[in-house]
């Protein structure tokens, strides 16, 4: 076939391509005059697709669905749940780590130097006060002690005769003086024998229970020598720190609840009975110091409590948790107003369980918005939902 015959039915191919891309597609014109074919070469009568053909040969769309949230149909006021703002109390506590001290303790040194005759205690005994724990030997004191008596008896004797005498003018007045000065010096003499002799016994100066010693019979001891401990652990004293914040709310006999871990799962109650003068600059805290009975004695000096301290709470507004949101502004709930939507700023007091503790422009009873919040907006109308709307919003989300 001649050159010019080829070209002319290549020419024909391309014109019959176009004129049925045209057909089909009414992009194809814009398409051919963007690659640089000239617009004289594509007249429009080629190219008789138009978009509303295509769109009436087009599948039909799928009906738009419903929002999850049961919202209404478009053009309607958004459907929404709401509950009303409640007043509750604050629940205002202080939770502290505290060591506990025995409601008396003392370290026992013998007051002379001297050895060790009789322990009368054993480590961990329960002791009375006055009760006898050490003896020390105590002849000498006994041997003056004997002698006072002795020297007693006769400045008594001597001050009585001398008394007589100087009745009858026998003595001078002076010499009756003299006798009654010794008789004064003699019962001096006695009341330090006895004393000396007494503190040969080391006792226990009040009830409570003997700790370990290190102590046997034969040691020499000095005034330097401890003993044995002595704690009364009727009571056991706890002592814990609280923030500043609290410094001025707590006061003595105000109630307390420990737990230790040597006791699991029990409390015990207990009272504040001394609370420090000044707060702590390091730790911005006040020492505070709180007593627990202990009449079945299983409670240590030394152990670690977790102490609860509880203040009377504020009364404050509350709102159900699921209605706060935030933004860069900070927190904020939806107030259904009127039946329109009013964004109201909010300060989180406190959050419990359930509820907010909130402060704001908030009155008991108000209605905020919990569910379908992310279709409500500023000023905008709302539908508060129904037990009608409620059952019908079911019932759509059970058909297929």
């Amino acid at each position: 076939m001649a050159f010019w015959k080829q070209l002319v039915l290549a020419l024909l191919l391309g014109l019959a391509g176009i004129v049925g891309w045209g057909a089909l597609d009414p992009s194809a014109r814009p398409r051919l005059m963007a690659a640089g074919v000239p617009q004289a070469l594509l007249p429009e009568w080629i190219f008789l697709a138009s978009s509303e053909e295509v769109a009436a040969a087009a599948p039909k769309s799928e009906a738009p669905r419903r929002d999850p949230a049961r919202n209404a149909a478009p053009g309607r006021a958004p459907l929404v749940v709401t509950a009303p703002v409640v007043m509750t109390e604050t629940a205002d506590r202080v939770s502290a780590i505290g060591t506990a001290e025995a409601a008396r303790t003392v370290a026992i040194f013998p007051r002379v130097t001297g050895m060790v005759t009789e322990i009368a205690f054993t480590s961990g005994d329960r002791v009375e006060a006055g009760a006898t724990l050490v003896r020390l030997d105590d002849d000498s004191e006994r041997i003056a002690l004997e002698q006072a008596k002795v020297a007693l008896a006769d400045a008594e004797a001597k001050a009585a005769r001398n008394e007589k005498l100087a009745e009858t003018r026998a003595i001078s007045a002076a010499e009756r003086d003299t006798a009654r000065f010794e008789l004064s010096k003699a019962r001096l003499t006695l009341q330090e024998a006895e004393l000396n002799l007494s503190r040969r016994t080391i006792a226990a100066p009040f009830s409570g229970v003997v700790g370990l010693t290190s102590v046997e019979v034969g040691d020499m001891v000095s005034t330097s020598t401890e003993i044995a401990t002595l704690d009364d652990r009727s009571e056991i004293k706890v002592e814990f720190r609280i923030p500043e914040a609290f410094a001025a709310r707590v006061a003595s006999g105000q109630l307390i609840e420990v737990a230790t871990p040597s006791q699991p799962g029990a409390r015990f109650s207990g009272k504040v009975t001394a609370v420090g003068s000044r707060i702590e600059a390091d730790s911005r805290t006040l020492v505070t110091q709180a007593t627990v009975d202990n009449p079945d004695d299983v409670l240590r000096p030394g152990m670690s409590f977790a102490v609860t301290l509880r203040f009377p709470g504020i009364r404050k507004t509350a709102v159900p948790a699921p209605s706060v949101q935030w933004d860069r502004d900070g927190s904020y709930v939806w107030l259904v107003d009127d039946g329109k939507a009013k964004r109201t700023g909010i300060a989180i007091i406190e959050r419990n369980a359930d509820t907010v503790l909130v402060s704001g422009d908030l009155k008991p009873g108000d209605p905020v918005v919990t569910e379908g919040i992310q279709s409500v907006r500023a000023g905008s109308p709302v539908r508060i939902e129904d037990a009608s709307d409620r059952l019908a919003g079911k019932a759509q989300e059970a058909k297929p």
